[in-house]
């Protein structure tokens, strides 16, 4: 991972998304400001006065809110943005030419029992047309599980050093919650606050 977030990585990225060149050239400048620290025998990362465990740095958050998601995930269901740790039972959804968290036209409307994705909406630009195609793959009754990162994670935040312009915006329960609600979702399970991997979850079913 740290070789991957090098400087020279950050500025080849920007090549990739000219939307978001900036954002790559603040995790360029921003990068020089993180520092690996030992506390306690435990390994951080130092940036602007935080400490961030390291394990934050692995990529596998889902293994923390799996055992929640399961009570709310059941049946047939999609694991959009999945990467390498797929929710157990759902159909992962990669970033594939004909199938990806853009485009679910092989799966048809009202199909799915529910829908997960974990640390992958703050990736997308136009979420609110996002989060609509994917209910509307929902059944009535169908839940809508995302776990996202916690705006307090400053090293995930758009321009921030781990993620550069791959982080298009910073999801908060504030903005997504209403949303919902104006989209035919109720919610039924949510936490606004940071969990043990600086995120936070909202759960939702929809209505009809």
């Amino acid at each position: 991972m740290l070789v991957k977030e090098s400087i020279f990585y950050k500025l080849k990225e920007i090549t990739k998304d000219p939307r978001s060149y900036h954002l790559f050239i603040l995790a360029v400048f921003r990068r020089l400001q993180l520092k690996k620290v030992t506390n306690n025998k435990q390994n951080f990362f130092q940036y602007r006065n935080e400490l961030y465990p390291e394990y934050l740095n692995q990529g596998n958050a889902l293994f923390y809110i799996r055992e929640k998601a399961l009570t709310f995930c059941k049946g047939t269901g999609l694991d959009i943005g999945a990467g390498d740790w797929p929710l157990p039972g759902a159909k992962p959804i990669q970033n594939d030419s004909t199938l990806n968290a853009y485009n679910l036209d092989p799966i048809p409307a009202s199909s799915q029992d529910f829908i997960f994705s974990s640390h992958c909406l703050e990736h997308l630009y136009g979420w609110k047309n996002i989060l609509k195609l994917w209910i509307h793959r929902l059944k009535n009754g169908g839940i809508l599980f995302l776990y996202l990162p916690h705006k307090s994670m400053k090293l995930w935040n758009p321009g921030g050093p781990w993620v550069g312009g791959h982080h298009k915006w910073q999801p908060t329960a504030d903005v997504i919650i209403p949303f919902l609600k104006e989209n035919g979702m109720e919610i039924i399970d949510y936490n606004p606050d940071k969990d043990i991997y600086w995120s936070f979850h909202i759960a939702a079913r929809k209505q009809g």
